[in-house]
């Protein structure tokens, strides 16, 4: 179960095995709002939908396929947890993603790998 007192942007929760939110450390608080940290383990042939809203941020994210840059999205979109994973992401403030995207505004409604 989702380990969230604040449950800001999660529309299900309890669909979550386990989901933390870490404050960034004070020294990063410029670029990066907080850490979260999702982790699953579904029974085979389990698939958890987890509903995502609009959101004026991006984040970077690092999973087992690498480390990818998502930009803000317009609408609402989806992510389909299957099997086990985790993933280890930081919630972006605009500073963050300008030192990391040479054009931040491509990135609207977009993933990119790094």
């Amino acid at each position: 179960m989702a380990d969230l007192p604040d449950r800001r942007g999660v529309l299900y929760p309890d669909r979550l095995p386990t989901f933390h939110r870490e404050d960034a450390p004070s020294e990063l608080r410029d670029r990066i709002r907080w850490f979260w940290i999702p982790r699953w383990r579904l029974a085979p042939g389990e698939t958890s939908r987890q509903e995502l809203l609009p959101f004026p941020a991006s984040n970077l994210v690092v999973d087992p396929g690498g480390v990818s840059l998502s930009g803000p999205t317009t609408g609402v979109s989806h992510r389909d947890l299957s099997g086990s994973g985790w993933a280890v992401g930081a919630l972006l403030r605009p500073a963050g993603l300008a030192s990391l995207a040479a054009e931040p505004r491509r990135l609207r409604d977009a993933e990119t790998p790094l």
